[in-house]
């Protein structure tokens, strides 16, 4: 059963972009640019599309790299269960293509997927995800969009919700996971509040699950970035294993985030 392609590219999508309209066309953007975009050239308008990858429902958040400015943030929903997995992929892909158009993505940006996790109960489900996360970051690169790396969702729960030892169970994450995001972007939750996308949720004031996690895989994505440019390093070195990362930063590693850390972040999307 064939199935003609969606006439927009989001489905239940949440968006306030405020990115200026003033930007030349991709073909123009990507005419003479390096695929790979050093530190040192990061200009003041680079942006971050971070993605929580999923076959129902991808979360997305952009964000502006030097101040951390949140721009704009929503969902991607690929075709339901009675389509074929091909035609579902095929559909998603036409979708998150439009979606970097809109975005007006270009070789001096960046776009970074949560990884997979360590652990899993569901093996076909964690193919199914590596799939699409495949599919963002091959259109990605086939636009000369850099793709560093990925952020691994335990590194989440460790260095933004200080989660050690034991691991909760999964509504407790979220909960915590909603509690780190809204303080990190709580102007964002106060105007989807009041949004009809919002009304429609479970409970008025909640925005999507996907779009939370999205929102922090872009949080510790943006500080990693952030410190490729001031140490004038290429960015997917930063994205390496912690050892290197701590060598590259002077005996200096990543370690959990501080509560005044989280505060920083959030002042730079206001």
């Amino acid at each position: 059963m064939k199935i003609k392609p969606r006439p927009r590219a989001a489905s239940g999508q949440i968006e306030k972009n405020m990115a200026g309209k003033t930007s030349s066309s991709l073909e123009k953007d990507r005419a003479g640019a390096s695929p790979i975009p050093r530190a040192s050239t990061l200009k003041s308008m680079t942006t971050l599309l971070a993605v929580d990858p999923s076959l129902t429902s991808s979360g997305w958040a952009h964000f502006q790299v030097r101040t951390g400015r949140l721009l704009a943030a929503g969902t991607l929903c690929a075709p339901g269960t009675e389509h074929s997995m091909q035609e579902r992929l095929r559909e998603l892909q036409i979708s998150i293509e439009r979606l970097f158009e809109r975005l007006k993505l270009t070789s001096k940006d960046f776009v970074i997927c949560e990884g997979p996790a360590p652990l899993v109960k569901n093996p076909l489900s964690s193919l199914k995800v590596e799939q699409v996360r495949s599919v963002f970051e091959a259109v990605a690169r086939a636009n000369t969009i850099c793709v560093p790396g990925r952020i691994n969702p335990r590194t989440v729960h460790t260095e933004l919700l200080s989660l050690r030892g034991k691991q909760l169970l999964r509504a407790e994450v979220k909960v915590l996971a909603r509690e780190t995001a809204m303080r990190l972007y709580g102007d964002y939750f106060k105007r989807i509040a009041s949004s009809a996308a919002a009304v429609k949720s479970r409970r008025k004031h909640d925005i999507p699950q996907d779009v939370v996690d999205a929102l922090l895989i872009g949080a510790l994505a943006l500080s990693r970035l952030q410190m490729s440019e001031r140490m004038s390093i290429d960015p997917y070195a930063v994205f390496a294993s912690k050892k290197r990362l701590g060598n590259l930063s002077s005996g200096r590693r990543f370690g959990s985030w501080s509560e005044s850390d989280l505060k920083k972040i959030g002042t730079r999307q206001k």
